[in-house]
């Protein structure tokens, strides 16, 4: 009995089949070395499960085509947002975002080393502080004065101190009163004083606290001795 003959259509499809279960491994082993690049790849089909550990380097990625969307921000801090338009920058989010805080003013000080000893005639220096230029201060000072003596009766003894800033012609004055006596032999008292300085545009600044004394009857004449502190705190800058 004769087997019937395959037809050509059934040819062909046994042939498609062998090819299409062959042809992967024949691929595998014969396609020849860079015979495969970008336009034989389709999209997306080379994923992480076929990259090695490390194989794509800085050198490999295209400049510019890695952003902020890109960026795992939890990991890597990106760009700063903008600058802080008043006060200092405090803290910076990881998406770049930037908290602010306010800047304390500017302070100078300086205090005496120890009293000064205030004699007769002109005011007496006692301490001076030199501010930088282009600014403008709040003053304040503190003298602190110690009046002694040993009058045969009531003493009225009168310490006047001076903050000034004698290139912008600015000064305030205020005075202690004390009254020596037969049992009062050593008294003593703070002067407050506070001056607004308006900044100067030539040059520093400096501010001097001046003291000076009088004392009623003026024989036998008082010890007086004065230490003091000054700070300038700073209010507005030209800068």
């Amino acid at each position: 009995m004769r087997l019937p003959r395959p037809s050509a259509s059934l040819v062909v499809s046994f042939l498609a089949l062998f090819i299409s279960l062959t042809g992967a491994g024949w691929a595998a082993i014969h396609l020849p070395a860079r015979s495969v690049g970008n336009a034989q790849l389709q999209n997306f089909s080379v994923g992480n499960a076929k990259l090695r550990p490390n194989s794509v380097s800085a050198g490999k990625i295209i400049p510019g085509s890695v952003g902020a969307p890109q960026v795992n921000s939890s990991q890597v801090q990106v760009r700063v947002a903008g600058p802080c338009t008043a006060g200092a920058m405090q803290s910076i989010s990881e998406s770049g975002d930037v908290t602010c805080t306010p800047v304390l003013s500017n302070e100078y000080g300086a205090a005496t080393q120890g009293a000064v000893s205030l004699s007769a005639g002109p005011a007496t220096q006692i301490l001076s502080k030199s501010l930088p230029a282009r600014s403008s201060y709040l003053l304040l000072a503190y003298p602190h004065a110690v009046v002694s003596g040993t009058p045969t009766s009531t003493q009225e003894v009168e310490v006047d101190c001076t903050l000034a800033v004698p290139g912008a012609n600015e000064s305030i004055n205020e005075d202690l009163a004390v009254d020596l006596g037969a049992d009062s032999h050593t008294l003593a008292g703070s002067i407050p004083l506070a001056l607004p300085v308006v900044s100067s545009p030539t040059g520093a600044q400096t501010a001097t606290v001046t003291c000076t004394d009088s004392a009623t009857p003026a024989s036998p004449a008082p010890a007086v001795a004065v230490d003091a502190t000054i700070s300038a705190i700073q209010t507005a800058s030209n800068s």
